[in-house]
């Protein structure tokens, strides 16, 4: 998918965190936003299967 296809998000964490999550994205070989997608696709596969 193209950046013309994508939509921006702004988030604030602490800096510490920022950091750690992209240690760790690095060391997989991962983009900060393709892990932030992962997660966000499967918090709402879990959201939709809960009860409303």
């Amino acid at each position: 998918m193209s950046k013309k296809d994508m939509a921006e998000i702004r988030v604030f964490v602490p800096p510490e965190l920022r950091q750690k999550f992209k240690g760790k994205c690095v060391t997989q070989g991962k983009t900060m936003s393709d892990v932030i997608a992962a997660f966000m696709e499967k918090y709402i596969k879990e959201d939709d299967k809960e009860p409303a």
